[in-house]
């Protein structure tokens, strides 16, 4: 092994920081996922029964707790509960495009590393074969074997090495572009829903008389209007 990493030459140290730089992606946006990964069933339900029997500051600080963009989103509309239907809307709207960049963070990353990686392996082939032309002699046929022989293997192994690291990652892309797109749709989904059940208790509150949910953080007198 370590014979043929000689052989490649500066090439392959170069296609090989790219293919690290691909797995530090791959194992940050892994725990990312990982870390911020709720269950939004069980939280927008329990939103809705807490949302619905008055206790607003409960769901606010739920929210609060919990990690991630979708808690996030949750709370951005929770901070504003006495706008109208379609204002929370806008706030659930914008504050999930905030979210987006966080989540796809990097994921691009992969995509490049796995575009470059092949094209520096047939960089390095096509190097090889250009400075093996350059020794004296070779355009007359009097090149040695070993000569033929080491210059190919060069060749060979840059283009195999640049070819076999990029096929994971760019595997790897497609795989967290998905998870990228489920989490930004299920954030989309909680801040709507989210909306929603404010907007319906609201109602239900006004038919029974009960009072409204207001921000924890509103100011008194504005709580007194």
């Amino acid at each position: 092994m370590r014979e043929m990493i000689v052989i490649m030459g500066p090439m392959f140290w170069l296609i090989l920081f790219f293919a690290t730089l691909a797995l530090a992606v791959l194992a940050e946006r892994l725990f990312y996922f990982h870390r911020i990964n709720i269950n939004s069933g069980d939280f927008l339900r329990g939103l809705s029964a807490l949302l619905r029997s008055g206790q607003y500051d409960e769901c606010l600080h739920e929210a609060r707790q919990l990690p991630g963009p979708m808690a996030r989103v949750v709370e951005a509309v929770l901070s504003r509960p006495r706008l109208s239907r379609h204002e929370l809307r806008e706030i659930a709207l914008e504050a999930s495009e905030v979210e987006v960049y966080r989540i796809e963070r990097n994921v691009r990353t992969l995509l490049v590393c796995a575009t470059v990686m092949p094209l520096l392996g047939v960089l390095g082939t096509l190097l090889a074969l250009v400075h093996f032309y350059e020794q004296p002699g070779v355009t007359d046929g009097a090149a040695a074997a070993p000569m033929v022989a080491e210059t190919l293997q060069q060749a060979l192994l840059l283009s195999a090495s640049g070819i076999a690291l990029s096929i994971p990652a760019y595997l790897f892309y497609m795989y967290l572009a998905s998870r990228a797109r489920k989490l930004i749709n299920g954030v989309e989904r909680a801040g709507l829903e989210c909306v929603h059940i404010i907007a319906d208790a609201r109602e239900e509150a006004q038919e029974t008389g009960s009072p409204a949910p207001e921000a924890a953080d509103q100011p008194e007198e504005k709580k007194a209007e």
